[in-house]
């Protein structure tokens, strides 16, 4: 037994950063070579704290472990939502480990809620408070299983009502930091009422436990623990995290500055630290857990065992309206106080007050809508929109039936239901547009405060057909106050025109991509991003001596309120020219070309010129609309240089003339619009080389054969003075490549993929390149672990395999 307990608390969170009009990510290029953000530290941290590496003194993995098992933790429900759906294998780990957490400390999980979709409580409407509170909690009972204990506050952030809410809604306790404890005294169960201590400053004991009182009579409470200030900030900004040891260390000192009796040394750290702020940052952890489990004196703890077996003692007020980011409560989120990330002494945060005022009055508005028109559908507009987190966290058909039986004034006609949804969408759209986010850095043109802005852009679209005034120029008027520290932007109201604006993607234009990927050869590079949005029927491919027309009828589904709408699109290609897509109504909605008149009129077209092919359509298609590369979004720009790249069969040069003017189209994008990696090369060698060993990495052939003379060619131009293979990439590709190969060993054992494995660990550093292990090495691990797999390979095959794990940095005994 010890009296002395350790508690390491993770906040993981990204913000919701998909397209709104698209529910999905878009290329992000400053994740290169991963698609986006969320990709990108996915790999670098929420992955690999599911197997984190324990090694030895020389460097050998010894053991993966799990962090999560053995760390509090609380995951926000849009990333949660995203790894679900794109990393299902670390999404089940993260649940698993919660499962084995119950298991590990007494029926107390070591998972906690968040408050939906991390906005600033205290600058909340009590109304979109209760609504944060209830789909977290919902969100976290769906995903784990089980109510919550806790629920992690955004920022720390808190006010008096936000923990009155959480309370009424069976919250038990929170965490803060130390510098948001005002005053302590002992509670009167436990030595009497005595005068209060102050305790600001962080002066208060945080190795307990403590009660805030929420009403007079003190039938309503909530505990709260408040982190080690210190160390929590160490492993934030004094890279504690270089070495487990000393991370041990620091902790092992804190104990005895604090009063006798049960302590717990209790960290409240960004998530994010343990591998993507600091490499290696899960590696210093799982250190240290292997280290306390392999024997020491003291012992790990999650908050709800340590409140079941030490209830606080003590009472404690709160700094209202307070947080653990910024040193003026919570101005960071409302004006310029002076926080910022980059500190640059001739910048200025004064952006924040005119974007928040503006998002405030527009919420305002648009809440007003809801009550007006949702009035007229659901029984209790708000309480239809607390359970709508139901159907957008899982949108299936028996969800929406569910809330429209549940909540509609009575049957709904089918125009009705659409409102109603439309209204529910709208209103989610008015809270994610207050992610934090969107105030915590240091200019109103980055990308935070661009998304909460696109959010801002989607309720609007979606408040249109109600809204008595116009609710985007409203909104202009605060943008134009917004000055950003860069002359190219202006003003808030610029970089709505210039990134918000064009991200917009209604049904013409979403078919328009999905036409133009399709007749460039690239479809299959956006297929992920429009799955769920586009679906075309029958296409007619129509060629010509200047080009081909790809011809059909696209149904468009738009996500969140379900409202279908047809398109009818012509995708042209010219030969030596670029793109463009033609795309208007459809049926009785575009009356005048008939379908076997329109592909009379284009193939005619195609003998003489496209432009003549626009033309036609242009006289005889009502509601048409041209699109070309200017339209184009990073994703559709990307498949289709993938797409020409890959249809290439020699390294000369023989293509150019075929694809010069489209490839120009391509390069010559703004850099926001390009797709990552495509800056202009003096020739497309290098992309065409990291487009060949795509191929080979790609293929699905039992074994590569690593001495082909086409990998000979490939790796000695490799090696040409003065190229730079895109060593990121390819390295993830490769990785890739391994982690199949391994998938298969598991499968079938045999000594071929042990030796094509082999075979592309030398390939690899004959070019140079670091492969992606960490896939491969988990699944060998998990081979390795298993006494009947490694029993079953016989002599000479568990030779090889033991071998291959040496190669990917394991230490393994020899095969007996």
């Amino acid at each position: 037994m010890t009296d002395r307990y350790l508690c390491i608390h993770g906040h993981f969170y990204q913000p919701p950063r998909e397209n709104p009009w698209l529910d999905a990510i878009e290329t992000q290029a400053s994740a290169y070579p991963y698609h986006d953000w969320n990709q990108r530290i996915t790999r670098e941290c929420y992955g690999p704290n599911t197997r984190a590496r324990v090694h030895d003194g020389d460097g050998h993995i010894l053991t993966l472990i799990n962090n999560y098992a053995r760390m509090s933790f609380d995951f926000g429900p849009t990333l949660l939502s995203y790894l679900e759906m794109a990393h299902p294998w670390i999404y089940e780990q993260i649940l698993d480990a919660d499962r084995m957490s119950l298991e590990r400390f007494e029926g107390h999980g070591n998972a906690l809620a968040q408050v939906y979709s991390h906005i600033i409580m205290p600058l909340a409407t009590t109304r979109d408070k209760l609504t944060q509170i209830r789909w977290g909690l919902a969100d976290f009972r769906r995903r784990f299983g089980r109510p919550a204990e806790g629920m992690w506050l955004s920022e720390t952030a808190v006010d008096m009502e936000t923990l009155s809410l959480m309370a009424g809604e069976g919250v038990r306790f929170t965490i803060l930091s130390p510098a948001q404890a005002g005053s302590v005294r002992p509670l009167s169960g436990s030595g009497g009422e005595g005068p209060w201590q102050d305790v600001k400053g962080e002066k208060i004991d945080p190795t307990r436990a403590y009660r805030v009182f929420l009403n007079e009579d003190g039938s309503s409470f909530i505990d709260v623990f408040f982190y080690h200030g210190p160390i929590s900030r160490a492993v934030a900004y004094e890279k504690l995290l270089s070495s487990g040891e000393a991370f041990l260390g620091r902790i092992r000192d804190t104990f005895g500055s604090f009063e006798d009796g049960p302590a717990l040394v209790s960290l409240a750290t960004d998530g994010e630290s343990y591998g993507h702020h600091f490499k290696f940052g899960d590696l210093a952890l799982a250190w240290l857990f292997h280290h306390l489990e392999e024997g020491d004196d003291m012992e790990l703890m999650n908050y709800g065992l340590f409140l079941e077996k030490f209830p606080p003692q003590d009472e404690v007020m709160i700094v209202e309206n307070s947080s653990w980011s910024c040193a003026h409560g919570v101005e960071r989120w409302r004006g310029d106080c002076g926080c910022s990330v980059g500190r640059r002494q001739d910048w200025n945060q004064a952006w924040r007050a005119p974007l928040r005022e503006g998002l405030d009055w527009l919420n305002l508005e648009l809440s007003g809508i809801f009550e007006e028109r949702g009035g007229r559908l659901f029984k209790d507009p708000w309480g239809a929109r607390d359970d709508y987190i139901q159907v957008f966290s899982d949108p299936t058909p028996i969800a929406r039936d569910g809330l429209v039986r549940d909540h509609a004034k009575g049957t709904l006609r089918p125009e009705e239901e659409m409102e109603a949804f439309r209204l529910l969408e709208c209103q989610r759209m008015a809270l994610y547009m207050f992610t934090s986010c969107g105030w915590f850095f240091d200019d109103i043109s980055g990308l935070e405060p661009v998304q909460v802005l696109k959010y801002a852009a989607r309720a609007i679209d979606l408040a249109r057909p109600w809204a008595e005034r116009d609710l985007e120029a409203g909104l202009m008027e605060y943008l134009a106050m917004a000055m950003s520290n860069l002359s190219e932007y202006g003003d808030g109201k610029r970089v709505y025109d210039m990134e918000v604006r064009p991200a917009r993607v209604d049904p013409s234009r979403a078919v328009a991509l999905h036409g133009l990927a399709l007749v460039a050869g690239g479809v299959s590079g956006t297929e992920g991003l429009f799955s769920r949005a586009v679906r075309s029927g029958t296409v007619q491919r129509l060629e010509g001596e200047n080009g081909e027309a790809l011809m059909g009828v696209a149904q468009v589904m738009e996500v969140g309120t379900g409202l279908e709408s047809t398109r009818t699109f012509l995708a042209l290609r010219r030969r030596g020219a670029g793109l463009a897509c033609l795309v208007g109504l459809a049926g009785k909605d575009a009356p005048g070309l008939e379908p076997e008149k329109a592909v009379r009129l284009v193939k005619q077209a195609l003998k003489s010129s496209l432009g003549e092919a626009e033309e036609v359509i242009f006289a005889h298609w009502s509601g048409v609309r041209r699109y070309g590369a200017g339209d184009l979004i990073p994703d559709t720009a990307g498949a289709i240089l993938e797409g020409i790249l890959m249809g290439l069969d020699s390294l000369g040069r023989d293509y150019l003339r075929e694809h010069e003017a489209l490839l120009d189209e391509l390069f010559s994008l703004p850099s926001e619009r390009k797709a990552p990696g495509s800056t202009v090369p003096e020739d497309l060698l290098p992309a065409f080389l990291a487009s060949e060993l795509d191929r080979l990495f790609s293929v699905d052939e039992e074994e590569l054969r690593i001495k082909d003379t086409r990998l000979e060619v490939l790796a000695a131009r490799a090696k040409e003075p003065g190229l730079v293979l895109d060593s990121r990439r390819m390295g993830k590709r490769a990785g890739e490549y391994l982690w199949r190969k391994m998938d298969r060993l598991a499968s079938q054992p045999a000594l071929a993929p042990i030796k094509n494995i082999i075979g592309v660990l030398d390939l690899a550093e004959v070019l140079g390149l670091s492969p992606d292990l960490w896939e491969c090495q988990n699944m060998f691990y998990d081979l390795y672990t298993k006494p009947a797999f490694v029993a079953g390979l016989g002599p000479e095959l568990s030779r090889k395999f033991h071998d291959l794990g040496r190669r990917l940095g394991f230490l393994v005994r020899p095969p007996s």
